[in-house]
């Protein structure tokens, strides 16, 4: 069989998962190989939904119609399929091509059909009466079939299992609402600003932060916390001080922060502060001493020990990977906390 798995890292900036993940499988069909590079941006969807997500990661699997076998009802159990079309092709099969394709979408727990994949609902005996999301170049056909128009650019069926979009970058829109459905809106609004389907809504760019403050569900002591960490990461506070500024004692703090979140609350800072400097190594051009001070440290040789202790790297490698063009996310070696 022909296909790509794509297992997203999982890696995270600050802490990792504190229990098992669990896995989501993600099947995109495509109806030639030549059509894998237009799927790369699925590839980064869900790489990008990997690194936002705690304790669950998201396997993508990229294959070829009629390509080996589809897979009977224990691989498809729990399992999502996409049929990744485009703007100019109506999928129209026959022979072994149709029976494939057939068993994918009967069998899948959940169906996404992008763009011209949508008249595959007319190739099964599903479009008389239904509702999908069709692009305008497809109009025409699906009424033949009595397939109806959402008139909207995606489709996200209340009680069904199959959904559409009308093109392939509207598709993102609806795999984000499926993302809120199956984890939540923050979640899928975390999701959508950090890929640039939203204008940021907050200040908040911190990637640890925005897990963290899912984590907690918001809680409000915890996002001020958060906050305020953020705000003063060239000279850190004082445990003792950020607890006054919320208006509770040290202990008080620690003990919410920890259980909210999992985390304790100075390996957190500890965290932001590594989060930061990792940024500035990789899109700045400042030396590595104004880097140290930017983040709370007082030397190079601070920054570049606790570097080292998270992300199993030195930062000047970071720094020569970036002109090298060989960059990428670094996996923290240990959890925070």
């Amino acid at each position: 069989m022909k296909h790509y798995d794509v297992l997203g890292s999982g890696a995270h900036l600050g802490s990792a998962p504190s229990s098992p993940e669990r896995l989501h499988h993600v099947d995109v069909v495509l109806a030639a190989a030549s059509a894998r590079p237009s799927a790369q941006v699925l590839v980064e969807f869900f790489n990008a939904l990997n690194e936002l997500m705690d304790h669950h990661v998201y396997a993508l699997k990229l294959r070829v119609i009629a390509d080996g076998p589809a897979g009977g009802p224990q691989y498809w159990a729990g399992r999502t399929v996409v049929f990744w079309g485009d703007l100019h092709t109506s999928w129209r099969l026959a022979g072994p091509d149709r029976a494939w394709v057939s068993q994918a979408m009967n069998l899948a727990s959940r169906a996404v059909l992008v763009s011209g994949a949508v008249l595959l609902l007319a190739e099964f005996g599903r479009a008389e009466d239904a509702v999908a999301a069709v692009h305008p170049n497809f109009r025409a056909a699906a009424q033949e079939v009595g397939l109806k128009d959402s008139a909207t650019a995606t489709y996200l069926s209340a009680a069904g299992r199959i959904h559409s979009a009308t093109t392939p970058l509207s598709a993102l829109r609806l795999l984000c609402a499926l993302v809120s459905r199956d984890h939540g809106e923050h979640q899928a609004d975390t999701l959508r600003e950090y890929i640039g389907l939203e204008d940021p809504k907050g200040a908040c760019t911190s990637r640890l932060a925005s897990r963290l403050i899912r984590r907690s569900g918001a809680d409000p002591v915890v996002c001020q916390a958060i906050e305020a960490m953020l705000d003063n990461v060239e000279d850190p506070l004082r445990i003792s001080d950020l607890s006054e500024s919320l208006g509770t004692s040290t202990r008080q703090l620690q003990r919410r922060f920890l259980s909210k979140t999992g985390e304790k609350l100075l390996t957190t800072y500890r965290e932001l502060r590594l989060e930061r400097a990792y940024h500035l190594l990789r899109h700045s051009d400042l030396p590595l001493r104004e880097i140290a001070m930017a983040t709370g440290f007082y030397s190079v040789t601070a920054l570049g020990r606790a570097f080292r202790v998270s992300y199993d790297m030195r930062p000047d490698q970071v720094r020569n990977q970036r002109y090298a063009g060989q960059m990428s996310e670094p996996v923290p070696l240990k959890k925070a906390g």
